[in-house]
């Protein structure tokens, strides 16, 4: 089997996992709206089953940016700054539990450019080259052509993580420091702990895409990738901010949700555990996005 298709085969064995209960009916809900052609579960949630808490975190991937909510203003920003996010709610039926959920919306194509190489947005690649679910699908093609975008994402990151690292031979050392370079690229003020931990909780995995991917090339960190992602990183912190200053203005109750935020990540500790340097913020509660029950 050429490195290739064992990379695929990898991707899909994760793709065709079977979800749990509450994420199927879910994605069975987001995708029963007109004009979405996937749903991805992906995120904390899906990374570790013993992670309970918060809500369930999807990716709607749609034909048109006004699929979800119509043309207007939210269409508009879809197009000039995806994906946009709502929270979306199900109501307990019979045994079944109430379900909260935190949708990401945008086109699939949209999706799948974002997914090469010379992408100045990292944010949907880094993603999406960790462990996700394909719960629901449209059609063969649609199923196909997010197969083909994560497939992409998975080499892009491998590309990124070999030119970066000094030393690519090192799996734990590549893919860890891959990892905090596209974090701090998204303005995710995480632990190192937590960062390490997603390499941690799927070593296997990503000792197997390093073997595939990574182990043959170049022995040491190329000086003009890593002024390339230098740029890519300064990119991405600024549409990360804009996409949170997006929220402040287009959900009811985002002011208070962008607040939060900043509050939480300024009680996290800093990638290189250098005190004082993440934003000093004061928690309030946060408001509550736009819920979608439609």
């Amino acid at each position: 089997m050429s490195p290739a298709a064992e990379v695929a085969a990898i991707l899909a064995e994760e793709l065709d996992a079977v979800p749990a209960p509450e994420v199927a009916r879910m994605a069975a809900h987001i995708g029963a709206r007109p004009g979405v052609a996937a749903v991805l579960f992906y995120g904390a949630r899906r990374r570790a089953s013993e992670d309970r808490g918060g809500p369930l975190d999807f990716y709607a991937l749609t034909d048109g940016d006004a699929a979800w909510r119509g043309p207007g203003l939210s269409a508009l920003a879809c197009r000039l700054l995806p994906p946009n996010v709502y929270a979306v709610s199900l109501p307990g039926d019979g045994d079944a539990a109430a379900i909260d959920a935190k949708v990401a919306v945008m086109r699939l194509a949209a999706f799948r450019a974002r997914m090469r190489p010379g992408s100045w947005d990292t944010t949907l690649w880094a993603r999406f080259s960790q462990p996700a679910t394909l719960v629901w699908a449209r059609d063969a093609a649609a199923r196909r052509a997010v197969r083909d975008a994560v497939a992409a994402a998975v080499e892009t990151a491998a590309h990124w993580a070999a030119h970066l690292s000094p030393a690519p031979q090192d799996a734990a050392a590549t893919w860890r420091g891959l990892h905090r370079a596209t974090y701090a690229a998204e303005l995710r003020v995480e632990s190192a702990e937590r960062v390490a931990g997603l390499f941690d909780r799927h070593e296997a995995r990503w000792r197997k895409l390093h073997a595939l991917l990574i182990a043959d090339r170049a022995s040491s960190a190329d000086p003009g990738a890593a002024r390339a992602f230098r740029r890519r990183a300064r990119v991405g912190k600024l549409l990360n901010a804009a996409r949170l200053a997006k929220a402040a203005f287009t959900y009811r109750g985002g002011a208070a949700y962008l607040r939060n935020k900043v509050a939480r990540h300024a009680r996290r500790a800093p990638l290189d555990g250098s005190p004082g340097r993440a934003p000093r913020a004061r928690a309030r509660p946060a408001g509550r996005l736009r819920r979608d029950r439609g």
